[in-house]
């Protein structure tokens, strides 16, 4: 069985290679044929309220050929915490107008004998009624998925690099990671996959294996230091999960075609900060 994350496409309504490359990942990954299909967040290019990148990005995402489930991120919804990208805090509204689009936030579901379980890492320490309702809803998975083997996604990381860098800009929230590794615990998780960081990372807790994935759009080589994500490979592309009997096995997937841009090199990127409002340092 396989299954397959792509992540942090960030398509446009007004194209480039963002849009370009993630029309040529969803034909990569149909020639790879999985058994479903994870997009892990951050489907649009960036900012939360312009809803022709969200129409766009689901006319791309419908040429996906099997089940797929997509959850949000930070561009999609905003995000939590004191000083959120852009100004953009993640709202009720800003969620029902993804879930408008893309359907629900959160998921379970059934692939062969394992469960896939989703949910919105920007609802974690928002103080949101969605918040609690999603809190609810994990509380109650044990019941839901008993004893199968479980895939666990989110956007952003459960766990950050060090526990000092544990912050909602890029991680699960410091306040409600208790509370999550709580639930965790109850459940049968043979990987974690999360996306954000724009790179390839692997590494493992307790000897389960800890996914950060790729972008298909553009890359940070100079954005973010590895002292705060962690080391990684910054290459686009996307996961691959094989699954059998001994576990799930993460494999950095990617076609040879990709245009590899850095962030502010990719036009409608400058474009959005620009409606933003969000000034780049000179």
């Amino acid at each position: 069985m396989k299954i397959v994350q792509i992540s942090d496409t960030h398509i446009s309504h007004l194209g480039g290679s963002p849009t370009d490359n993630a029309v040529r990942v969803v034909e990569f990954v149909n020639a790879l044929q999985p058994d479903f299909v994870v997009h892990s967040g951050d489907v649009t290019i960036l900012d939360p309220d312009e809803d022709r990148d969200r129409v766009a990005a689901r006319e791309v995402l419908a040429g996906i050929a099997a089940p797929l489930r997509v959850l949000p991120g930070n561009h999609d919804v905003g995000e939590p915490g004191e000083e959120p990208f852009g100004d953009r805090p993640v709202t009720s509204e800003r969620v029902a107008a993804f879930r408008a689009h893309f359907g629900e936030d959160r998921f379970v579901e059934e692939v062969g004998d394992w469960v896939v379980i989703g949910v919105n890492s920007e609802l974690f320490d928002s103080g949101l009624p969605e918040e609690d309702e999603q809190w609810e809803w994990i509380d109650a998975l044990p019941a839901l998925v008993g004893p199968r083997p479980a895939l666990f996604f989110t956007h952003k990381p459960v766990w950050a690099l060090r526990p000092e860098l544990q912050d909602p800009r890029l991680s699960v929230g410091p306040q409600s990671l208790p509370r999550l590794e709580s639930a965790l615990a109850a459940l049968d998780v043979r990987a974690y996959g999360s996306g954000h960081l724009h790179h390839y990372a692997l590494t493992f807790r307790d000897g389960v294996p800890v996914v950060s994935a790729p972008s298909t759009a553009f890359v940070h080589r100079g954005a973010v230091s590895a002292d705060i994500v962690g080391p990684g490979l910054i290459q686009l592309g996307v996961v691959e999960y094989v699954i059998d009997e001994s576990g799930a096995l993460p494999f950095f997937r990617a076609p040879h075609d990709l245009v590899e841009p850095e962030f502010l090199q990719v036009e409608q990127a400058r474009l959005a900060l620009d409606a933003m409002g969000v000034v780049l340092p000179a």
